[in-house]
């Protein structure tokens, strides 16, 4: 229709333009009565004489010109004097636009019409024929592309059995699980496993993310649901994997939850087992926010089979290692293994990162290989951001940055020694300006009291040197994050693991109080934090002064050097009547 009506405009006929002359003009043609006849247009606003004898206006010869008038300037007696002067007055009460431009106006009104019209219908869900669609088979994986999560693949090969031969199942009248819960926290690796287990199924996956299925009008949300379904059994066997799953399945009449959203909750649980047959179709969906869930979403016959993916192992860190860096140029001085031990607590994510950022460090240094070197570089832009070259610091401040992160070093040696020393720094970087990094030699699945009480004095041994070298004071900002640090495990320790003589056994969970902990038992736990903290500051405290040396020297080096590797460090803390106790280089 757009298209008619440019056409349109371009062919038409084109009439010749009147010359608008002044209004003087006009009045001395009337006055000589040389106007046969007198058009007054656009209800007095335009004059249009038509003259007894053609005249040049301009550079032409015309026989008709125009003049524009102020509004409410011609009365009635001036139609009566133009017409007994024998002039021929016409007036034209329409409003002066020609019919053709109307109906462009209106085409045109309706072409805007129609447009916006679409755009709701589109955003209603009426008109999404490209939603939903299965993912190419040149974007499937396999789980050879996934390393790590050993047990979650073997949870999941009943799926790949079933949807490759499920003739095999239904002849010893078995089914397959309607739906599968991957849990997990981020980066771990649970859309891929939906892909691979597509992949080595040999079936299609449909993705949707639960974001999907939330819009402002109402019925929106379960037409989407209808329509996945629909699509899922037209495809069948196929997979339907639905990504961050506690946006539409988060449980009902929880507070700041819509009745829009509850409707699209109940019409994926109606398709899910409902009268419509769901043979070949199994539903997936991934979420690290398990305790949000609906508990009718996990009941059997909707998602019956919960799936942990948690974060990996040493052992499987390094399948992923090595995973990501098939294909990538190594030197031969990176040992995956040994990152895979100094990497605990990092997801495939991560780790996928690190090795990106590692090859970005590699190129920006123009080198062929990846070094390890490179990897370490990576690893601290990572943990804990950009090297700042900008940053200008006097003696004194890089003095008393150098004596807190020596202290973080001989304190976290002394109080705990299971966390290997990995190397002290300086360098200013994203919001730090110094490190002392430990890490872990092996995975850990529960911790001591010890322990813990150690890791809060490694934390507060920054800030236990300050006072020492610099007196009570001089103490400075540097110790805010510490402190976060501290205070967190601290209050975990007191209100969740039961490790406070003044608290007990007694949890100050919200689900085991039956709602939020009283104000009595959150005072009670506040003074355990504050007596917790205290004696580990003063243990920390009493560890800097016993082996000042050892601190000083070390702030020398750093200031020197800037950064020193672990073997560096313990080097100076054993010439320095450090305890060679569990100082092994990490």
């Amino acid at each position: 229709m757009l298209l008619a009506i440019v056409a349109y405009t371009l062919v038409r006929p084109r009439v010749p333009a009147i010359p608008t002359v002044s209004y003087s003009e006009v009045a001395q043609a009337l006055e000589g009565h040389d106007v046969t006849d007198l058009l007054v247009e656009d209800g007095g606003l335009r004059l249009v004489a038509t003259l007894r004898t053609p005249r040049v206006v301009g550079s032409q010869r015309v026989s008709t010109f125009q003049t524009n008038l102020p509004a409410r300037s011609i009365s009635l007696a001036d139609l009566q004097q133009w017409t007994a002067a024998g002039t021929r007055v016409r007036v034209d009460e329409s409003s002066g636009t020609p019919t053709t431009e109307l109906i462009i106006q209106i085409l045109s009104l309706a072409v805007v019409l129609g447009v916006v019209a679409y755009l709701v219908a589109r955003q209603r869900g009426v008109l999404t024929s490209s939603r939903f669609v299965a993912t190419p088979p040149s974007r499937q994986l396999t789980l050879a592309d996934v390393g790590g999560v050993r047990e979650a693949r073997a949870d999941l090969g009943d799926v790949i059995a079933y949807l490759a031969d499920p003739e095999r199942y239904h002849a010893l009248g078995a089914r397959c699980p309607r739906g599968v819960l991957l849990v997990g926290p981020p980066g771990t690796g649970k859309t891929l496993l939906a892909r691979a287990v597509a992949g080595e199924a040999g079936c299609p996956v449909i993705v949707a993310a639960g974001s999907d299925f939330n819009e402002m009008y109402v019925g929106v949300g379960s037409r989407r649901v209808r329509q996945l379904a629909k699509r899922a059994r037209e495809q069948a066997p196929c997979i339907v994997f639905i990504d961050e799953f506690d946006s539409l399945g988060g449980r009902r009449g929880r507070a700041n939850r819509s009745g829009e959203e509850e409707t699209t909750l109940n019409q994926l649980l109606v398709e899910m087992d409902g009268m419509e047959g769901n043979e070949g179709v199994v539903w997936m969906a991934a979420t690290n926010r398990e305790d949000m869930l609906d508990p009718a979403v996990r009941r059997p016959g909707r998602f019956d089979r919960v799936v942990e993916v948690p974060l990996p192992t040493v052992v499987d860190r390094l399948e992923i290692l090595k995973v990501h860096a098939h294909g990538r140029p190594l030197d031969a001085d990176v040992d995956l293994e040994r990152l895979a031990q100094l990497t605990v607590g990092h997801s495939g994510a991560d780790l996928a990162n690190l090795l990106n950022e590692a090859a970005i460090v590699a190129v920006q240094d123009d080198c062929d290989r990846i070094m390890n070197a490179h990897i370490e570089q990576a690893r601290d832009r990572v943990l804990l951001g950009r090297l700042r070259s900008g940053v200008v610091m006097g003696q004194a401040e890089r003095r008393l940055i150098a004596i807190h992160e020596a202290g973080h070093a001989i304190v976290g040696l002394v109080a705990c020694p299971d966390d290997r020393l990995h190397k002290v720094t300086i360098e200013p970087r994203g919001r730090s300006l110094g490190a002392a990094h430990f890490a872990p030699e092996s995975d850990r699945h529960v911790h001591p009291r010890s322990y813990l009480e150690g890791v809060i004095a490694k934390a507060l041994g920054g800030r236990a040197a300050e006072p020492v070298f610099m007196g009570p004071d001089a103490v400075t900002t540097g110790a805010g994050s510490d402190l976060v640090q501290a205070t967190s495990i601290a209050r975990r320790m007191v209100a969740e693991f039961g490790m406070s003589d003044e608290i007990g056994l007694i949890s100050a969970d919200p689900a085991a109080q039956g709602g939020p902990p009283s104000a009595q038992l959150q005072g009670e736990i506040d003074r355990a934090v504050r007596t917790l903290i205290t004696a580990q500051a003063k243990r920390a405290e009493a560890i800097v002064r016993r082996h000042r040396d050892a601190v000083e020297a070390l702030a020398e080096a750093l200031l020197e050097r800037e950064i020193l590797a672990s073997e560096d460090v313990l080097e100076i803390a054993a010439g320095h009547g450090v305890s060679r106790t569990a100082l092994a280089p990490a």
